[in-house]
């Protein structure tokens, strides 16, 4: 079955790249130099971030299963990161506005890191409160990059 992703991963990457090569010119829009430097080390860096989010789902459950928590108490530790993210997130977008967008994201590095640091203590309330700021890190990682690069473009054309 493994190979069976493999497989349909490979055919879907080389169906997106023929129709990324096969693109003309009127295709593509024409930003300035400083601009598209400033994308690509916006790729490098959110396509880290994301990747650090997603390597560190599957192994929680099981860490915390190792700490000797059952499903009761390892759901509450899940439903609290979803629940903050989803209170949180519907105003850290506004907050990166008014605070500024490259300070939402070295925000989001900050709560991330702490988030995984609160991973190394087997106390309920030190997990309770990583899975909070995890949650407002994940509501940062899903608005103030994409905001800042959206900002960052509209200068070009102003």
């Amino acid at each position: 079955m493994e190979i069976f992703y493999f497989m349909v991963f490979g055919v879907l990457t080389a169906v997106v790249s023929a129709l990324e090569f096969t693109k003309t010119g009127k295709d593509r829009v024409n930003t300035s130099s400083p601009f598209n430097a400033f994308k690509n080390n916006y790729l490098l860096v959110y396509s880290l971030m994301m990747a650090g989010d997603w390597l560190q789902g599957p192994y929680v459950y099981y860490l915390y299963s190792q700490y000797g928590y059952g499903k009761g108490d390892i759901g509450q530790l899940f439903i609290a990161g979803f629940g903050s993210s989803m209170l949180f997130g519907t105003i850290v977008g506004s907050l990166a506005d008014q605070q500024g967008r490259k300070k939402a994201c070295a925000t989001y590095c900050i709560t991330y890191i702490l988030s995984c640091i609160t991973k190394h203590f087997p106390q309920y309330k030190v997990l309770m409160l990583g899975r909070v700021l995890g949650g407002i890190a994940t509501s940062l990682l899903f608005s103030a990059f994409e905001s800042w690069l959206v900002a960052e473009h509209f200068k070009v054309f102003d």
